[in-house]
């Protein structure tokens, strides 16, 4: 240690660090300085003393740079690259966490104001960096006072925006629950002290008050009038004595301020109501949009400047607003309010009254005044949530864990029986497991294999197709007669489980579906599917079937008397139906006839219903002979201008379109959909030929 200490020379090490630092700021990886980093692990001497050299070292950078520039923009970017080296050295603990804050501070102190406003923008970009554990600590009262020194050289009417930014910077820098910018025991800005002419005689305007009384009157009945005749001196004491009110809002609980207040406040509230700021416009266009860009902290208080005050609409809404805060304030629970203060019944009912008459005034004030008095309602009710928090005592927004919670009962140690076998010894040795309580042990050894028990039959719980079906598919039997809305079909639970159990247990769900069916709904897709599924189980022969008999007579459900085959009803009553069948052989042939001539006739029509329908072959042979002419024939097969537009903007391909137009036709008219029907449609859409070579 002793030889490090006689080999590092304090000034050398000053001049070497400079070289190294330079290349870096000149190079490309300011945020790193992986050169100076290298130099620096390499370099002899203890921890302590390079700190030391490097803190110096900085400093006679930012020395040398504010010395040479001249405040042209180059420099300034110049100067921003080696603060970013400064901090990068920082951030690899080669130097003191305050030196950057330091330097900071001097750079901006030996700036003109516009240099400081490029500067700052640089600290304000790099908030995050700040808030971080290397910074935060060490520099927070380093930017505080750096922050006030700027606010102290400028001013608050000319740079404006610049000391906007500077608060907002605090804000995001400093949390919430820090106390030490917030106004926990209300007090206000007395200095802020409003100057204007209180002496009469050396008015310019107007000082008698009858003769005022007098135009406003007549200005109100007939509204001829310029508003010059309301601008006189008792409305520039009225508007400007008030701002002394505004600025100690205490003064409002004594009874001759009160009085000022109240009279004051009519005054001005009747002249603002006597001239609309509309009527004076006259709709122009180009005090709207000076009005959107301007803005002034405060307003001059020269007489001269009434007239044209009073026709601004940014000045009756600062007046107005200002009133609002006052009657906040007076109105709100505040715990540093003095126990005396207090206001009457009388005076909360004006101030009510004359609340809901400002909202009025603000929504008449253009531009956009409607929108302005909601915002400002919403401001002010949300200033309530704060003076809550702070009467609370400025509570932390962080939820902090509850000692309960921390100081949880340390757990009891389980008493093991070296007697008693393990668990881990029963399983290996194929004994019972005990699983802690009788129940658990139980279900446990039900079956010794785990895996055999997963595998059993009678954790089988998916029922069969032809179980789950049995009963849709009787309801699909016409002669059942069932009406369509009592179907299981049309029930949403069985339509989920149907296509869940067809999914698992049937190829129908996977198999490609006929064009005239890629557009059914489900009750439509199951009905064809249970079609499918009666043709694949087996039918029960005739021995089984089984009827109701009552008194020798088929009888419904509700007169079911005994249950027997028909081999036991042909036994039984073959006795009796076979003198029957003798006495009248010539009846019993004319039955036969007649029932033989029926089902001819059934099977003719039949026959003639399954020609006449079209199949998918069919639509797509005419679907390809169609093809553009398909917007002729649509009209005539039912479709409405929505229907060809979504086929339109479904395909693009000729043929597709044709095809889906036909199979949308099918699922319109559903049996009704023949080749009869078709060839009228194309008839009239004048595609008699494609009818023909059909």
């Amino acid at each position: 240690m002793a030889d490090n200490a006689q080999e590092f020379l304090f000034e050398n090490a000053r001049k070497e660090f400079k070289g190294i630092l330079l290349k870096d700021v000149n190079g490309k990886n300011q945020d790193e300085v992986p050169i100076f980093v290298e130099f620096y692990g390499k370099y002899p001497g203890s921890e302590q003393e390079k700190k030391t050299a490097t803190d110096q070292t900085l400093r006679d950078l930012i020395r040398e740079e504010v010395l040479s520039k001249t405040h042209q923009e180059i420099e300034i970017t110049r100067t921003l690259h080696v603060i970013n080296v400064i901090v990068a050295v920082a951030k690899q603990g080669l130097c003191s966490p305050s030196v950057p804050f330091t330097l900071l501070g001097d750079v901006l102190d030996c700036s003109t104001l516009d240099t400081c406003d490029v500067i700052f923008k640089y600290v304000e970009e790099r908030v995050a960096v700040w808030k971080s554990p290397v910074f935060y600590t060490a520099g927070k009262n380093y930017l505080l006072r750096m922050c006030n020194d700027l606010l102290r050289r400028l001013s608050q009417s000319q740079n404006t925006v610049f000391c906007g930014r500077i608060q907002l910077f605090l804000a995001r820098l400093f949390p919430l629950s820090e106390k030490s910018a917030l106004n926990l025991v209300s007090q206000f800005n007395l200095d802020n002290v409003t100057i204007f002419n209180t002496d009469p005689s050396n008015s310019t305007l107007d000082v008698n008050e009858e003769a005022s009384e007098e135009k406003m009157e007549t200005d109100e009945v007939k509204k001829e009038k310029s508003e010059s005749g309301l601008v006189d001196y008792k409305l520039y004491l009225n508007i400007w004595s008030i701002q002394d009110i505004f600025r100690s809002p205490v003064q409002c609980y004594q009874k001759e301020t009160w009085d000022k207040l109240t009279e004051n406040a009519d005054n001005i509230f009747r002249v603002f109501d006597s001239f609309k700021l509309d009527d004076i416009r006259g709709g122009n266009k180009t005090n709207q949009t000076t009005h959107k860009k301007s803005y002034f902290s405060k307003f001059l208080t020269s007489e001269k400047l009434t007239e044209l005050q009073l026709s601004d609409g940014m000045f009756r809404r600062q007046i107005l607003t200002q009133f609002l805060i006052l009657f906040r304030y007076l109105t709100a629970t505040v715990k540093f309010k003095g126990a005396n203060l207090v206001l009457t019944e009388a005076q909360k009912t004006w101030i009510s009254t004359t609340e809901t008459k400002i909202y009025k005034l603000l929504q008449e004030t253009p531009p956009n005044g409607k929108k302005f008095a909601k915002y400002t309602k919403h401001l002010l009710e949300r200033e309530e949530f704060w003076i809550t928090w702070k009467n609370s005592g400025c509570p932390s927004f962080m939820k902090m864990r509850s000692k309960s919670e921390d100081e949880s009962p340390a757990s009891k140690k389980r008493k093991i029986d070296p007697k008693k076998s393990s668990i881990a010894e029963d399983f290996i040795s194929g004994k019972s497991l005990g699983m802690g309580s009788p129940e658990l042990t139980k279900l446990w050894n039900l079956c010794p294999n785990n895996l055999a028990a997963c595998r059993s039959n009678e954790r089988e719980f998916l029922p069969s197709i032809q179980d789950y079906f049995a009963e849709p598919i009787e309801q699909e039997d016409p002669k059942n007669q069932i009406e369509d809305q009592y179907k299981l079909i049309k029930n949403s639970n069985f339509q989920w489980k149907a296509l869940r159990l067809l999914s698992n247990r049937s190829q129908l769900f996977f198999t490609s579906q006929p064009a005239n069916l890629q557009f059914k709904t489900v009750p439509d897709y199951l009905s064809t599917v249970i079609g499918k599924l009666a043709k694949e189980f087996p039918t029960q022969s005739t021995e089984e079937i089984k009827v109701e008999v009552s008194n020798g007579d088929l009888v419904g459900v509700g007169d079911l008397k005994t249950t027997m085959t028909v081999s036991e009803i042909n036994n039984e009553d073959e006795g009796e139906d076979e003198d029957a069948v003798l006495d009248d052989p010539d009846d019993e042939m004319d039955d036969e006839s007649n029932l033989l001539d029926g089902s001819q006739e059934d099977n003719d029509a039949e026959a003639g219903a399954v020609l006449d329908s079209l199949s998918t072959d069919d639509i797509t042979m005419l679907a390809t002979k169609i093809g553009s002419d398909w917007t002729k024939l649509a009209p005539h097969v039912n479709l409405k201008p929505k229907d060809i537009k979504e086929i339109q903007e479904d395909s693009e391909d000729i043929v597709l379109q044709a095809r889906q137009t036909l199979v949308t036709w099918q699922d319109l008219v559903g049996s009704k959909a023949t080749w009869t029907t078709l060839s009228q449609a194309l008839k009239a859409a004048g595609l008699e030929q494609i009818e023909k070579e059909s």
